[in-house]
């Protein structure tokens, strides 16, 4: 049965946007449809874009990849075939400590598990720490980050929040919690900012009356609320790297690299001596 001609448009835009940068999650494709004034940013339009999705993974007319579920994971038991099999997999998971050779330890924290996957593949090759709040963090959360912060001096958090009364207080509940446990950490809010907004033209939602926090907000920022996952998947990408990198230091990454990879050899000679 053909598609209605509007749906069938909202497909193939969606599907341009997926084929520039992928995967992204569905509430990431719904913005970047709002972006482009494709339907309006209303929570009903959410619900009918991802239906359309997922008919449109069905069809075979999106790569079911292109698109990523964070929240729905099967939690899997390791096992291997033999121990040949177990030493291959030991081989490729061995990763030395960069954190030896580096001027201060640094993590990256994130509100919402639904964009976990980006920033787990992008942190992964600079052997950054990635802690998911969803929302607050939990105090067993924030004593765990204080026990491998320890004072927090020579700490930071680059934190990702969304623009909204929680995700701007965020930094501000983090440095009293951590601080009750004696770790001061630098807090750096790397995105979603006013000045993302501007930039990059984000659609608003009117902020949640809810919130305790609400009155506050407004009255310095005005009456919006933005998600992180409306800043472009590019865009974002491309902060997760430039935060990271300004704090490396990446000749001592490089060296900590090269030495991994001798060390690597080392191994799989045991490995196949033994």
């Amino acid at each position: 049965m053909a598609k209605h001609k509007v749906t069938q448009a909202i497909v193939d835009i969606a599907y341009t946007i997926l084929a520039d940068d992928h995967p992204m999650t569905v509430r990431q494709v719904y913005y970047q449809l709002v972006a482009r004034q494709i339907i309006k940013n209303q929570d009903s339009q959410y619900k009918r874009i991802s239906r359309i999705l997922v008919d449109a993974r069905k069809d075979g007319a999106i790569p079911w990849d292109w698109i990523e579920d964070r929240l729905r994971r099967p939690r899997a038991v390791s096992m291997w075939e033999d121990l040949t099999d177990f030493g291959t997999d030991a081989v490729q998971a061995y990763r030395r400590n960069v954190w030896t050779e580096q001027p201060r330890y640094f993590e990256t924290w994130l509100e919402k598990d639904a964009l976990s996957g980006i920033f787990e593949d992008l942190l992964r090759p600079y052997g950054v720490t990635l802690n998911v709040g969803r929302g607050y963090d939990g105090w067993d959360s924030i004593r765990n980050a204080a026990q491998r912060m320890g004072d927090g001096r020579r700490a930071a958090v680059l934190y990702f929040g969304d623009f909204d009364p929680s995700g701007e207080d965020m930094k501000r509940s983090l440095e009293d919690r951590l601080a009750y446990f004696g770790c001061m950490p630098d807090i750096v809010k790397c995105a979603l900012t006013a000045e993302d907004i501007a930039r990059y033209q984000l659609p608003p939602d009117p902020a949640k009356r809810t919130d305790t926090r609400a009155a506050e907000f407004i009255a310095k920022n005005g009456d919006i609320s933005v998600e992180l996952d409306a800043l472009p998947s590019a865009v974002l990408r491309q902060r997760i790297r430039q935060e990271v990198e300004a704090r490396l230091d990446m000749s001592a990454l490089e060296a900590t690299r090269r030495l991994e990879a001798t060390e690597r050899q080392r191994l799989i000679s045991a490995l196949a001596s033994g």
